[in-house]
Protein backbone atom coordinates (compact mmCIF):
# COMPACT_ATOMS: atom_id res chain seq x y z
CA UNK A 1 0.00 0.00 0.00
CA UNK A 2 1.40 3.40 -0.96
CA UNK A 3 0.38 6.16 1.46
CA UNK A 4 0.08 9.78 0.37
CA UNK A 5 -0.63 12.75 2.54
CA UNK A 6 0.98 15.68 4.27
CA UNK A 7 0.49 14.23 7.74
CA UNK A 8 -0.54 10.92 9.21
CA UNK A 9 0.46 8.96 12.27
CA UNK A 10 0.63 5.51 13.80
CA UNK A 11 -0.99 5.80 17.24
CA UNK A 12 -0.57 3.81 20.45
CA UNK A 13 -3.97 2.16 19.83
CA UNK A 14 -2.58 0.52 16.63
CA UNK A 15 -4.45 2.86 14.29
CA UNK A 16 -3.22 4.85 11.33
CA UNK A 17 -4.83 8.31 11.45
CA UNK A 18 -4.85 11.31 9.17
CA UNK A 19 -4.56 14.98 10.10
CA UNK A 20 -8.31 15.04 10.82
CA UNK A 21 -7.80 12.25 13.41
CA UNK A 22 -10.01 9.89 11.41
CA UNK A 23 -8.94 6.23 11.38
CA UNK A 24 -7.56 5.26 7.98
CA UNK A 25 -6.35 1.75 8.91
CA UNK A 26 -5.91 -0.57 11.90
CA UNK A 27 -2.83 -2.69 12.61
CA UNK A 28 -3.82 -6.16 13.78
CA UNK A 29 -2.21 -9.61 13.48
CA UNK A 30 0.85 -8.03 11.78
CA UNK A 31 -1.33 -6.61 8.97
CA UNK A 32 -2.79 -3.19 8.15
CA UNK A 33 -6.56 -3.46 7.72
CA UNK A 34 -7.75 -0.76 5.30
CA UNK A 35 -11.44 -1.16 4.63
CA UNK A 36 -11.99 -4.76 3.57
CA UNK A 37 -8.40 -5.23 2.38
CA UNK A 38 -5.28 -6.24 4.31
CA UNK A 39 -1.73 -5.08 3.65
CA UNK A 40 1.55 -6.32 5.08
CA UNK A 41 3.40 -3.07 4.31
CA UNK A 42 2.91 0.58 3.54
CA UNK A 43 5.53 2.78 1.93
CA UNK A 44 6.12 6.52 1.71
CA UNK A 45 8.25 8.54 -0.69
CA UNK A 46 10.05 11.57 0.63
CA UNK A 47 11.17 13.81 1.83
CA UNK A 48 9.54 12.44 5.00
CA UNK A 49 10.17 13.56 8.56
CA UNK A 50 9.22 11.57 11.64
CA UNK A 51 8.05 12.92 14.98
CA UNK A 52 8.45 9.99 17.36
CA UNK A 53 6.95 9.76 20.84
CA UNK A 54 8.64 7.17 23.03
CA UNK A 55 6.81 5.18 25.71
CA UNK A 56 8.53 7.27 28.38
CA UNK A 57 6.93 10.37 26.83
CA UNK A 58 9.99 11.99 25.25
CA UNK A 59 9.78 13.17 21.64
CA UNK A 60 12.32 13.41 18.87
CA UNK A 61 12.33 14.48 15.24
CA UNK A 62 14.06 12.35 12.61
CA UNK A 63 14.72 12.81 8.93
CA UNK A 64 14.27 13.75 6.26
CA UNK A 65 14.15 10.36 4.56
CA UNK A 66 13.69 9.72 0.85
CA UNK A 67 11.83 6.46 1.53
CA UNK A 68 10.18 4.76 4.51
CA UNK A 69 8.40 1.46 4.88
CA UNK A 70 6.20 0.25 7.75
CA UNK A 71 6.15 -3.53 8.01
CA UNK A 72 6.35 -6.22 10.70
CA UNK A 73 5.64 -3.65 13.42
CA UNK A 74 8.63 -1.46 12.58
CA UNK A 75 9.69 1.49 10.43
CA UNK A 76 12.48 0.94 7.89
CA UNK A 77 14.54 2.98 5.44
CA UNK A 78 16.06 1.19 2.46
CA UNK A 79 19.03 0.28 4.66
CA UNK A 80 17.96 -0.20 8.27
CA UNK A 81 15.29 -0.37 10.95
CA UNK A 82 14.64 3.00 12.59
CA UNK A 83 12.34 1.79 15.36
CA UNK A 84 9.53 -0.52 16.48
CA UNK A 85 5.90 0.38 17.14
CA UNK A 86 4.49 -3.14 17.62
CA UNK A 87 7.02 -5.69 18.94
CA UNK A 88 6.50 -9.38 18.34
CA UNK A 89 4.76 -11.09 21.29
CA UNK A 90 7.76 -13.35 21.93
CA UNK A 91 10.29 -10.46 21.73
CA UNK A 92 10.36 -9.95 25.50
CA UNK A 93 11.11 -6.57 26.99
CA UNK A 94 12.13 -4.17 24.27
CA UNK A 95 14.61 -1.39 24.95
CA UNK A 96 12.39 1.20 23.28
CA UNK A 97 9.02 0.94 21.59
CA UNK A 98 7.70 3.96 19.77
CA UNK A 99 4.27 4.88 21.13
CA UNK A 100 3.34 7.26 18.33
CA UNK A 101 4.94 8.00 14.96
CA UNK A 102 3.87 11.03 12.95
CA UNK A 103 4.86 11.02 9.27
CA UNK A 104 5.27 14.62 8.12
CA UNK A 105 6.09 16.29 4.81
CA UNK A 106 7.61 19.26 6.67
CA UNK A 107 8.72 20.03 10.22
Amino acid sequence: MLVRGMHFRICADATLRGSDNEIAAVYTKRLWQLGSRQYRTFECGGPIYLRVTHRAGSREHLGPYAFLKATEGAIFTHDNCLGVHAPLPDAGASADVWQEIAFLSTL
